[in-house]
């Protein structure tokens, strides 16, 4: 049986990304570093909400990026689901067939990449 995470992590490396931080850099930490904005902390509470799932993974530089674009306390109310700490989680994210990261999904949409708040809102049907 081969892992989905592992044929990702040598894909990676064949296009010349790293998978761990260089020497002297940290990786991307699991906190998001700013204060949320009211307008934040709406969209995350409407998309869990409307039942929109954000999968990623914690060494994942976009997906840390993502949750950046929300503030520290709406990036913790995101519907997130982790797909590399545990094998309950790498299950979970292969069964919901994730390739890429981050990837947000909403009942039959699915959307691939960092989108900023406002691609978010419309993408979500939340205009």
């Amino acid at each position: 049986m081969t892992r989905p995470f592992a044929t990702l992590a040598l894909s990676l490396l064949a296009l010349g990304m790293p998978l761990l931080p260089s020497a002297g850099r940290s990786a991307p930490a699991e906190e998001v570093v700013s204060p949320s904005r009211p307008d934040q902390l709406r969209l995350a509470d409407d998309l869990q909400r409307k039942g929109a799932i954000f999968y990623g993974a914690w060494w994942c530089s976009h997906c840390f990026h993502q949750k950046n674009l929300f503030g520290t306390e709406a990036a913790q109310r995101l519907p997130y689901v982790e797909c590399d700490k545990t094998d309950d989680g790498r299950e979970r994210c292969r069964k919901a067939g994730i390739r890429a990261f981050p990837t947000w999904v909403l009942g039959d949409k699915r959307s691939e990449g960092v989108m900023t708040l406002d691609e978010l809102r419309n993408w979500a049907g939340l205009r």
